[in-house]
């Protein structure tokens, strides 16, 4: 007689998964939001909404600085942050640093950006439902 497998058997850990917004829901989220992220980082526009969602995508991968923003193609990081944080209910830290651009040329403050996650995971609002 074959056994029957159970239901969560790829769950080497033990602990029982709620497929009712637990685990699943949660990978399910987390998939949509790298293909939005993925999508944002190949978009060539300079619209400001198309700058916000580049840099929200960005911030979300770790903190960035000034000159990598740039690098990015985000001209005025210092003011798409303050949309973001100001605007659109995001919390972002800004934490100053001496960096050495592409040059060899120091800048003594320069920005570093850290995107702060809520409990649940992920950053306030959404840039593609509107305001927060």
């Amino acid at each position: 007689m074959a056994k029957r497998q159970k239901k969560n058997a790829g769950n080497r850990a033990g602990a029982h998964v709620d497929r009712a917004g637990g685990h699943d829901a949660v990978n399910n989220k987390t998939q949509q939001q790298s293909s939005t992220d993925a999508a944002a980082l190949r978009n060539k526009s300079t619209s400001t909404n198309a700058q916000l969602a580049k840099l929200m995508a960005l911030l979300r991968q770790g903190p960035k600085t000034t000159i990598e923003l740039r690098q990015h193609v985000i001209m005025m990081p210092a003011a798409r942050v303050f949309e973001l944080k100001n605007k659109r209910a995001q919390l972002i830290t800004t934490e100053l640093l001496p960096l050495y651009d592409a040059q060899g040329i120091k800048h003594s403050n320069c920005a570093r950006y850290h995107l702060i996650e809520t409990p649940a995971g992920s950053a306030r609002g959404s840039l593609t439902g509107g305001q927060v």
